[in-house]
């Protein structure tokens, strides 16, 4: 019996020892993904900073020329390639021209376009970013002509959804003794590279186009819209996710620059799009509840940091006030707001002195007058120059605009945002001794403001467990962003990359398996709103309640009307924050629960 029972303590032992075995070599596998992921982000924001150092320079050229050479170069600096070229594309000749090269011999090259490689591609019928990379190069490949054995390329698709010129970078025989190439590596930044530079190109490309202003500048406008955020938002998400997974103290600062830089270009692009839809009359004010001191306060610490930097005083005075609890739009009213401290915070020296108030000047039984003033002791506006500081594209000297930077198109913004508000906007001031810029407009009282705290902003990392959500996204990186940040709340993810997929998987799973779905809109073989519809369209009970959410880089009002009347339960624009994807889904979780809760009590 004895020694029955050590022989079963033995095997006891041994299957612990083979459990604890199976246990170690798990943490070891997880610890080399960790360290390849790891690698692979610090290989990712080395480019992406490069990225846009040369993006950067491409927003100040004025022609395709100067792009094109611009492009070339940063082919070969940024992802360490033997040659870097555009060719522009002839279809009707099926001949690539090539426009700028680096590092290329042949300055008047052209190549031909065989017949067999452009259909294996599909090169001339392509819709839609995509790099490809040949390695080696097949015979029937044009950069064969050029000699090289290894290449990347991605098209530039024009506003047509036509291929109209391809970048290209590439490595010849000679050069493989010296330069490496894993596309592995490349693949993703090259793409993201690309689509930066193909939205500069084609704002460019219908610049040259364009006698007028009118339709074809907001084509334009809208295309700038779409194909300069989606790379953006590859960009910010990335940088998000190494400063998480990182925190080294001595790079945040430079990635800090570098997320407020793109940050500040979202900006341009919406304030050069509010001035399209302005003069388009097609501008139109929300209406909907909101916290007036909240609002301030979000002014107030946003700028506070820009103060600080220049060692100035910047102060809130909103205690005056009886009420805070309005209808109407506060996005714009903090727009207004910002422009305006903003230019003061821009104008006033070192030391100075910025200050905010907020007075209420009448009121009825129904809404109250408020006037908002932005005062500051800084450089102050000539005379002579105040009848046209609102005016579009202008500052009081071109001087002004080299020593403090800045589009001219804030203050213009303001006054058309006050104007459609009922009110108007003033400005008194004196040369060398400061700036007041005062208005007034009138907001609806909110009488049934919620006082339980449903309405409070989430400031902390909200818990998802046990939710389940489908992210659509063509664009892989895009869809690996939303999953990181989705992973800090618990939730489950699952990704399709088209439209037709997502249907597929909702139809294939059971009911009730999805809580949310987060859809692309614009996304090859099928789009967000056709596989909105199809899902909801779905013969079984879960679809009809199911949450589905834009997140794409379609901006425009109508764009966020077209995702509610398609089925969809809300909007999330590119580049995709954090803060505001947490809050959509808190909000929708949170509603979803308490009809469950309200069903379950009726009946």
């Amino acid at each position: 019996m004895s020694g029955e029972k050590n022989a079963l303590n033995e095997q006891e032992a041994l299957k612990k020892i083979a459990d604890l075995q199976s246990r170690i070599s798990h943490y070891e596998l997880a610890e080399q993904r960790t360290r390849r992921v790891q690698h692979q982000l610090d290989t990712q924001v080395e480019m992406f900073t490069r990225i846009h150092e040369y993006t950067q320079q491409a927003f100040h050229v004025l022609n395709l020329d100067a792009l094109n050479e611009i492009i070339a170069e940063g082919v070969v600096d940024i992802f360490q390639l033997e040659h870097g070229a555009v060719f522009s594309l002839n279809p009707v000749a099926d001949m690539l021209t090539l426009s700028r090269g680096c590092n290329m011999a042949m300055p008047e090259l052209s190549v031909a376009v065989p017949i067999p490689w452009a259909k294996r591609n599909g090169i001339l019928a392509i819709e839609k970013h995509k790099t490809f990379f040949e390695s080696p190069v097949p015979d029937d490949s044009p950069w064969a002509a050029l000699g090289f054995v290894h290449a990347v390329f991605t098209p530039i698709i024009n506003n047509d959804r036509k291929c109209e010129a391809i970048i290209l970078g590439g490595i010849s025989k000679q050069g493989e003794a010296f330069y490496d190439f894993n596309p592995a590596e490349i693949l993703s930044s090259f793409i993201v590279y690309c689509q930066q530079m193909n939205g500069i190109y084609n704002n460019l490309l219908s610049l040259e186009k364009a006698n007028e202003a009118g339709k074809e500048k907001t084509i334009f406008l809208a295309n700038l819209s779409h194909e300069m955020r989606t790379p953006l938002n590859a960009i910010i998400g990335s940088l998000q996710i190494y400063v998480r997974t990182r925190g080294k103290r001595e790079i945040e600062k430079e990635i800090r620059q570098i997320e407020i830089s793109s940050k500040h270009l979202v900006n341009l692009i919406n304030s050069i799009l509010d001035i399209s839809k302005i003069e388009e009359g097609m501008f139109v004010l929300d209406k909907e509840q909101f916290d007036l001191k909240t609002v301030m306060d979000n002014v107030y610490e946003s700028l506070l940091h820009l103060a600080e930097k220049k060692m100035q005083t910047l102060t809130l005075d909103y205690n005056s006030l009886k009420s805070f609890n309005f209808i109407g739009d506060s996005t714009r009213l903090f727009q207004v707001l910002v422009n305006l401290v903003s230019n003061a915070i821009k104008f006033t020296s070192e030391y100075g002195k910025i200050e905010i108030f907020i007075k209420e000047m009448s009121r009825d039984s129904d809404k109250v007058l408020m006037e908002f003033s932005v005062i500051d002791n800084g450089i102050g506006i000539p005379p002579e120059f105040l009848a046209n500081i609102f005016s579009p594209f202008s500052q009081a000297k071109s001087s002004i605009a080299t020593k403090y930077g800045g589009t001219g198109l804030g203050l213009t913004i303001s006054q058309r945002i006050v104007e459609l508000m009922g009110g108007k906007i003033y400005i008194e001031s004196e040369l060398n001794k400061g700036a007041c810029f005062y208005f007034s407009v009138w907001f609806e009282l909110d009488k049934n403001a919620m006082v339980n705290g449903d309405t409070e902003p989430l400031h902390e990392i909200p818990d998802f467990s046990g939710k389940r959500l489908l992210v659509v996204d063509d664009v892989e990186i895009n869809r690996e962003i939303v999953c990181f940040m989705l992973a800090q709340t618990g939730v489950i993810t699952e990704q399709a990359e088209n439209g037709q997929d997502a249907v597929g998987m909702v139809e294939a799973s059971e009911e009730g398996y999805y809580d949310l779905i987060l859809m692309d809109i614009q996304m090859p073989v099928m789009d967000g709103y056709t596989a909105t519809k199809q899902i909801k369209a779905m013969p079984r009970a879960d679809v009809k309640d199911m949450s589905i959410v834009a997140i794409t880089a379609n901006a425009f009002r109508e764009d966020v009307e077209q995702a509610l009347e398609t089925g969809m339960a809300g909007h999330i624009r590119k580049p995709i924050e954090e803060s505001n994807l947490f809050e959509t889904l808190y909000t929708l979780f949170n509603r979803k629960d308490k009809i469950k809760k309200l069903e379950i009590t009726s009946s």
